[in-house]
């Protein structure tokens, strides 16, 4: 005798008749079997690469200016100093030295006259009178120049369009060697000639520093300093040494190195008793105490 299946089992059976039958019609797939797609829960990070290290900023030179001080005053303990030293490239003050300091010009006003003179126009006659001026510190023309320019408005003029601090005219007029200036303006009256003048301009004020012969106009050794002081070194300078009834002043100023790299200017005075062989002894060994950072 058969027993019928009770509710539970029909159930069970239906079920499973139904499986089977869906299993049966499926069409059955061909080719390679998918790649399975692993994924990554959301609480695992990714994972980072390494990043290069930042290259490190290159450390600032800087002078100590002690042993620049110490050097001058080894020749001649009266000297009074002023310097800057500017590194053109990274615009960095490497040395300054009572730097705002207000010294007489003496020859370096000679840069002013060359800029003034240039800016209104010159003819090849009047470029090469600006030429040996500035290579042998000719007197005869910068007072020619000088006084054609307006003297003292020159000074101002000069000073206005420069954004100098620290330079002001002479309480004579007629004496340009006492136009009063800092090392820091004289850095900046460079800096003017290689950033701003029009190339030809700047040609010739630099070709003519760059030329400066050992012997000036007047007969003074102008390779004190920057020449002296710093050897093998390419340079362009201008060189200023005057006197009145109380002192000397013997400076040195210029481009020195690669690209003209660096601005350089040592300021001095000293008592009018010391002879100008040891004034200018004591400007090189000063100088000389700056090799180190070239």
């Amino acid at each position: 005798m058969r027993t019928k299946p009770g509710p539970t089992t029909r159930l069970l059976l239906a079920g499973l008749a139904a499986v089977l039958t869906g299993c049966a019609t499926q069409p059955q797939k061909t080719g390679t079997a998918p790649v399975a797609v692993l994924s990554v829960p959301p609480d695992i990070p990714e994972p980072r690469l390494p990043q290069p290290m930042p290259a490190p900023a290159p450390a600032q030179r800087t002078i100590d200016p002690g042993p620049v001080i110490g050097a001058a005053r080894a020749i001649e303990p009266a000297t009074t100093l002023g310097a800057v030293v500017l590194d053109r490239t990274t615009r960095a003050e490497l040395l300054a030295i009572e730097p705002d300091r207000q010294f007489r010009a003496a020859s370096l006003v000679k840069l002013l006259i060359a800029i003034d003179v240039l800016s209104h126009g010159a003819d090849d006659r009047l470029r090469d009178r600006i030429s040996t001026m500035l290579r042998v510190s000719n007197d005869g023309i910068a007072s020619d120049l000088w006084s054609r320019a307006g003297g003292p408005e020159l000074v101002r003029r000069t000073s206005n369009a420069l954004g100098l601090t620290g330079t002001h005219p002479p309480a004579d007029p007629g004496q340009w060697g006492d136009v009063l200036l800092t090392a820091r303006d004289v850095v900046r009256v460079y800096d003017h000639v290689l950033t701003t003048l029009p190339e030809p301009d700047r040609t010739l004020i630099v070709g003519a520093l760059a030329g400066a012969p050992r012997v000036a106009a007047d007969g003074f050794d102008q390779h004190f300093g920057i020449p002296a002081g710093l050897p093998g070194q390419q340079w362009a300078i201008k060189q200023g040494w005057s006197n009145s009834a109380r002192d000397i002043s013997l400076h040195t100023s210029g481009l020195v190195g690669a690209d003209w790299r660096y601005v350089v200017v040592v300021l001095t005075e000293h008592p009018r008793r010391v002879a100008w062989r040891a004034a200018a002894n004591a400007v090189t060994a000063a100088t000389q105490a700056l090799a180190a950072a070239f």
